[in-house]
């Protein structure tokens, strides 16, 4: 059964010197790629500004800056849906439904919303951490299938593999939860000098897939994803997923 699940499988962590994502900057894409030192833990080493060329528009217009960058290796990589690019929601069930039931819940759901068959949708759910009762509370995101095998057949068009697909917001968030000196720090140092502590403490709510609607106390988030760094604090999430 399609399941943006699928797609979030994060890359084998313990090994892992290098990751790259890659995100939407609404003309063209932010790359960041990510290394870990073990004096200083993450940081970025890689920033680049991809911009779409008439060659190859047809898979998402990355595909030349992704050669340039690494056009002798099969590298993982992983990029970011944006929010006109998917569906967000919750899902109230009742409590007696077997779990194993949500899935087909949820996909149909998707399919509706979308206008698809179900066998064309991809999505992710997480249950509500605070649910009781007699319902249960899902969230769930979900895409157009076509997307995702779009940005697969770019990415491996150009020469690299893909890694996972999220929605932005879930980079965003896990970046701005790890990076040193807060959130405050995204607004006064420039991208070079981000550096990640993996230590950090992210909390339950970064878990659940949902599309920041309702910011609640990510304020400076979201203002840091409104300025022209928000794209790179995005793949820089992304990437930072292969040691989470």
């Amino acid at each position: 059964m399609p399941s943006l699940s699928r797609f979030l499988q994060q890359v084998t962590s313990r090994q892992v010197r290098q990751a790259w994502g890659l995100a939407s900057d609404g003309q063209g894409w932010a790359l960041v790629g990510l290394s870990f030192h073990k004096a200083v833990g993450v940081r970025v080493q890689v920033l680049e500004k991809i911009t779409p060329t008439g060659s190859d528009l047809e898979w998402g217009g990355f595909g030349d800056g992704l050669r340039q960058v690494g056009a002798k290796s099969r590298q993982r990589i992983s990029v970011a849906l944006a929010e006109d690019e998917m569906i967000a929601g919750v899902l109230e069930l009742p409590a007696q439904l077997p779990r194993d039931d949500w899935a087909a819940e949820v996909q149909l759901e998707v399919a509706q919303l979308l206008g698809l068959a179900p066998d064309e949708v991809n999505f992710d759910f997480q249950p509500d951490p605070v649910s009781e009762g007699l319902l249960s509370r899902v969230h769930w995101v979900g895409c157009d299938q076509a997307r995702i095998r779009a940005l697969k057949t770019g990415v491996r068009t150009a020469g690299w593999q893909l890694a996972s697909v999220e929605p932005a917001w879930h980079a965003a968030h896990r970046a701005a939860c790890h990076i040193k000196g807060g959130v405050d720090s995204l607004l006064t140092q420039s991208p070079q000098d981000w550096q990640f502590d993996l230590r950090a403490r992210v909390d339950s709510g970064q878990r659940l897939p949902w599309a920041g609607g309702d910011v609640g106390p990510d304020r400076g988030l979201m203002q840091a994803l409104q300025s022209a760094a928000g794209p790179r604090l995005v793949a820089s999430g992304l990437a930072l997923k292969a040691w989470l």
